[in-house]
Order: C-alpha cells, then structure tokens, then sequence
C-alpha cells in the first residue's frame, strides 16, 4: 500500500487541502472548413489560431463537433465535459484561456449524442464515449500526447483512455470527477419504481443532488457503466502512472470528495495530488501548470 502524506494550504476563501501519495479505433476523417476561424496572431515562428465547430466523421457515419486551438508547441490539453455541459462552459473557457496563455494546443468535443455532435442519446454510452475520445486523439490531434483535463464523467472517461491507451495520456486533470457515478452515487440512491421505470422505457430525466438539476439518464449508460467501473478493485488497481491533479469541492452536493480519494488511491501513480476547495471549484491553472511540469521532467514549483 502506498505511504500517504498530507498537506494544508490556506489562501484566504480559498483554502485548499492537498493530498499527495509518494512511496481500437478505425480511421476517420476530419470535416470541411470550420463555420468560424480566428486568427490569433502570427509571427515567423510561430502561429496560433482558434477555429470552432469543426466535425470529425467517424467510420459508423456519425460525427463529432470538436473546437481546437493550435499553436506551434508540443503540448496539448484535450478537455472532456461533464454530462450537461458539452463543450462550451465556463471550465472549458478557463482551460482554453490557460492554453493561449501557455501556449499549449487545446481540443475539445461534443459527447456522442450531446450538442453538436450526431448520435441518439440512447446509444450513448461510457464505451462510446471512450472509444470517440481515442478516435479524436487519433486523428485530431497535433502532437501525440496530451494532458487529459476531465470534468465529472470526463475524468472516469479519461481514467479509461489512460487504461486502454496509455501513449495517449500525458497527464490527468480532475475536476469534480465522478468515475462510477451511475453504480455507485446515481443507482444505489434511486427509488426502486424510479429503476424500474429506466430499465422498463429505457430512459428518464432524473433530479440529482440538491440543486435541482436534472440528467439524461438511460438503461444503455446503466448497464454499460456496470462494464467500466474503476473505482472497486482497491488500491493501486489502475494501471495509471502519469501525474494526476484531482480538484474538488467540500461542498459538491452530487459527488463526495470521497470519490476522489478513492480514485487516488486506486491509481498506481506516485504523483497523485488531490485539492480539496471548502467553497466551490478552484479554476485548474496550477493542477495544469504542475502537470505540464512533471510530464516534461521539470522540477515544479514546490507547494507554498
């Protein structure tokens, strides 16, 4: 079992707790020109554009809408949504805005059946899901790895691609992550006739947590999960050994802090850090420089 230590970093609202541990997809075909390009700037180095709803055509015929900014450099953060997002959130202007800032190339996409990308939301599934963000690594991206920042169902999303495709992960970024969700906080809390009903009709809109929103939630993403769970086969279970940031809130009402705890726990790696915010969620700029830092085999910053 791996040696524990902790940290407490106090800022002000903003108090942030640490927790470190030390001790096949088929080719696709990217679409016609954007609706809209902006051109950053350009220098004879260098040159930098963010262009929007671009389509990647998959080889079932579907398609995923997918924003990307490039820039002449080797890294890169590929953003994953939570479930009722999609792509354009403030999470994702944040993470887009620290790549124009670091110069980093940045991609983000539609789920399968969310926003702009094609799919009926009854196909929609962990899998699928999993399968599309290997396919956009494939054939979109610049450089051969990037830093997964994965929001809700995107780090369990993520979590699986850095199983399934290690060459593509370079690092991982969590926030307010919910690997496991449908079994372990969605499921278990669900009235009996409301589990009946889902499994029955195969689809109903369920309020989860106590802010009222509502969710999507189908028999196919039920049974699928059942097949994708990562959290229960104990410590250092996954096979995961590039650095991992998991960000959450004290005060998150739909998935405990606990739920990161246990992923840091399940993943083989040693730099794992967990950043616990007792108000709300902390923009993931430092978790994204530190990442950065360490996959380059760059001394980051010590934690002060």
């Amino acid at each position: 079992m791996k040696l524990l230590s902790y940290l407490l970093f106090i800022c002000g609202s903003q108090g942030i707790f640490g927790f470190t541990s030390s001790s096949s997809s088929g080719s696709a075909s990217i679409g016609a020109d954007s609706t809209s390009t902006f051109l950053a700037g350009r220098t004879q180095t260098q040159l930098f554009a963010f262009t929007q709803n671009k389509k990647l055509y998959l080889d079932d015929g579907h398609r995923l809408a997918y924003d990307i900014y490039r820039c002449n450099s080797e890294d890169l953060v590929l953003f994953l949504p939570n479930l009722s997002d999609g792509r354009f959130s403030t999470a994702s202007s944040n993470v887009e805005d620290w790549c124009e800032r670091n110069r980093s190339n940045f991609i983000c996409a539609d789920w399968f059946g969310r926003g702009g990308s094609s799919g009926k939301l009854m196909d929609a599934t962990i899998s699928r899901w999993t399968g599309d963000t290997i396919s956009l690594m494939d054939e979109v991206s610049p450089v051969s790895k990037a830093v997964f920042v994965g929001k809700g169902v995107g780090l369990w999303v993520a979590v699986l691609v850095a199983l399934k495709r290690p060459d593509l992960v370079r690092g991982i970024v969590g926030l307010g992550g919910d690997p496991d969700f449908t079994e372990e906080l969605l499921w278990k809390s669900l009235p009996e006739e409301t589990k009946e009903k889902i499994m029955k009709e195969g689809f109903m809109e369920v309020e989860w947590g106590n802010k009222g929103k509502v969710y999507p939630i189908t028999s196919s993403l039920i049974e699928d999960g059942r097949k994708n769970l990562v959290l229960s086969g104990g410590p250092e279970s996954l096979d995961i050994t590039c650095p991992v940031r998991l960000l959450h809130s004290l005060e998150d009402e739909e998935v405990p802090p606990s739920t990161s705890l246990r992923l840091a726990q399940a993943i083989k790696s040693n730099n794992c850090v967990i950043f616990l915010n007792k108000y709300g969620m902390s923009t993931p700029y430092r978790a994204l420089k530190q990442v950065m830092d360490f996959s380059r085999n760059i001394q980051a910053q010590d934690f002060s």
